[in-house]
């Protein structure tokens, strides 16, 4: 990896400075949505502290896409790429926005809510994520199903927290890079928008947006 990370990280890791102290290019959503710069430190402190792997040279064959001098950065500007590919990731999946709610009509019903499967928040993730993909991500069905009655979208859901939502997407993200070695693939690929020549495709559009990065050209 290039030089070392200078990340405070939410668990308490060892950290030289502050977020904040760090010139990290500003995320796309920032300009966009008030209170979205804590959504990027969610981003960057997730990575950190749960996912380092992702700041590897070689985490995805198909990097260079997205950000052609990649493989040439610090660990900093790496860590800022990945959040910029989220935060573009995001735009396409959910418009910004944590309350988004779309009921699927083809993936059948949710193991866990027992109802269609829904895709929900920022990064459009199901109930069902954490089973399939055996992991903790935080959500409560048990606690959200009395809010979900009344209104679907309401931001007490805890899938609809910005902060587990990402989390768990990352994670999912994370997954994917280790099984394929690829952010845009044909299958094994959990967002429609990363689907390499999908019918849903915005491989193009998302790549727009992380080569915004001074340091990606």
């Amino acid at each position: 990896m290039g030089a070392a990370l200078l990340l405070k990280g939410t668990n308490g890791s060892t950290a030289v400075d502050p977020i904040g102290n760090l010139k990290l290019e500003p995320l796309a959503w920032e300009s966009q949505v008030r209170g979205s710069k804590a959504w990027s430190n969610v981003v960057y402190n997730v990575i950190l502290d749960e996912e380092p792997q992702m700041l590897g040279a070689h985490v995805a064959d198909d990097v260079e896409i997205f950000c052609p001098a990649y493989r040439s950065l610090t660990d900093n500007q790496r860590l800022n790429f990945w959040g910029q590919l989220i935060a573009a990731m995001s735009k396409f999946e959910s418009s910004w926005s944590p309350t988004n709610y779309y009921v699927e009509t083809t993936m059948g019903q949710d193991d866990v809510t027992g109802q269609q499967v829904a895709s929900e928040g920022l990064l459009q993730l199901s109930y069902q994520d954490e089973e399939s993909y055996r992991m903790d991500c935080g959500f409560d069905w048990s606690v959200d199903q009395q809010y979900s009655i009344m209104n679907p979208r309401d931001p007490r859901k805890t899938i609809l927290q910005a902060d587990k939502n990402l989390r768990c997407g990352i994670k999912i993200l994370a997954r994917q890079l280790n099984n394929q070695r690829a952010i845009s693939t044909t299958t094994g690929v959990y967002w429609a928008v990363l689907k390499k020549n999908g019918k849903y495709t915005k491989v193009p559009q998302i790549a727009e947006l992380t080569k915004k990065l001074t340091f990606c050209e």
